[in-house]
C-alpha cells in the first residue's frame, strides 16, 4: 500500500475528532472518505498532510512512517493536498498561484513541462493565466487549486470535498479530470466528499466517516445500491424504501 493509516486518534483539546480510524490506499487508486459534517474527514486529511499531530497510531507512506515529519518535508515526499474551500492566492494571477505550487522544485525542464500539461488539462486556466485568480468562478478556481497542487509533482494527491459550492454541471468537470488524472499519470488520489453519489461513481473503494470512526469499508462496485452506504452514514436502518434520503 502506498498509504497506511493505522489506529489515528486525533484530539482538539478534550475533544476527540478521531477515534482510532484505519485506512489504506494503494499506488493508482481512487479512494473517498464519505460522512457527515464533523465526521473527522478533514482532520484525516490534515494528519496525512502532517498539519495536525495524532495523539496516537501510525501514518506511513510508501512503507516510511511520516508522523513528526514537517509539513514541508511531507510535499516533498510526493503528497499534495487541496484543501477545502480551495484557498488560491486570490491577489495573484492564475499564472503565478501555478508557480507557487512549483517554488520548491529545481527540475525546471520538467516544471515547464508540468506547467504546459496542466494547461492543456484546464484550458480555461490557459485563456485566463494572466488575469488575477479572484476574479475566476468558483469552478474555475478549484480548477486552478488542483492545477497548482499537480505543480508541486505529486504521487498521491488529496482534495478535501472537490464538489463544495460548485454547480453539478461543473462537478462533473472536476471530477471527469480527477478521474483522467489516474489514467493518464498513474497519480493516487484521496477524495473527501459529503456526499456518497460521486464517490460512488468515481472511486475504487469507499469509506464511511461518522463521529470520527469507521463505520463501512468496501469496493464502490459492492455498494452501488446505497443502502450500506445510507445506514453507515446516518446510523441507523431505513424501514421503507419510500422514506430514503438522497444524499
Amino acid at each position: 500500500m502506498l498509504l497506511n493509516v493505522e489506529n489515528l486518534h486525533v484530539h482538539y483539546g478534550r475533544i476527540a475528532a478521531l477515534r482510532g480510524i484505519s485506512l489504506n490506499v494503494a499506488e493508482g487508486e481512487i479512494v473517498c472518505i464519505v460522512g457527515p459534517n464533523g465526521a473527522g474527514k478533514s482532520t484525516t486529511l490534515l494528519s496525512i498532510s502532517s498539519v495536525l499531530s495524532p495523539t496516537e497510531g501510525e501514518i506511513s507512506f510508501d512503507g516510511k512512517s511520516i508522523i513528526g515529519t514537517p509539513p514541508e518535508q511531507v510535499a516533498t515526499l510526493g503528497i499534495s493536498q487541496v484543501p477545502e474551500g480551495r484557498h488560491i492566492f486570490t491577489s495573484l494571477t492564475v499564472d503565478e498561484n501555478l508557480q507557487v505550487g512549483a517554488a520548491t522544485r529545481n527540475d525546471k525542464d520538467r516544471v515547464r513541462q508540468d506547467y504546459e500539461r496542466v494547461l492543456d488539462m484546464f484550458p480555461i486556466l490557459a485563456e485566463r493565466r494572466r488575469q488575477s485568480a479572484g476574479k475566476l468562478s468558483g469552478g474555475e478556481q478549484q480548477m486552478l487549486a488542483i492545477a497548482r497542487s499537480l505543480m508541486t509533482n505529486p504521487r498521491f494527491l488529496t482534495i478535501d470535498e472537490p464538489s463544495l459550492g460548485l454547480a453539478p454541471r461543473i462537478v462533473d468537470q472536476v471530477y471527469e479530470v480527477l478521474v483522467d488524472l489516474r489514467k493518464s499519470r498513474g497519480l493516487t488520489l484521496l477524495l473527501v466528499e459529503q456526499s456518497s453519489e460521486r464517490a460512488l461513481k468515481a472511486a475504487d473503494r469507499l469509506y464511511v466517516l461518522r463521529s470520527g470512526e469507521i463505520q463501512l469499508e468496501g469496493k464502490t462496485a459492492d455498494l452501488q445500491d446505497g443502502k450500506a452506504v445510507h445506514e453507515a452514514y446516518f446510523g441507523f436502518t431505513h424501514q421503507h424504501d419510500e422514506d430514503e434520503v438522497e444524499f
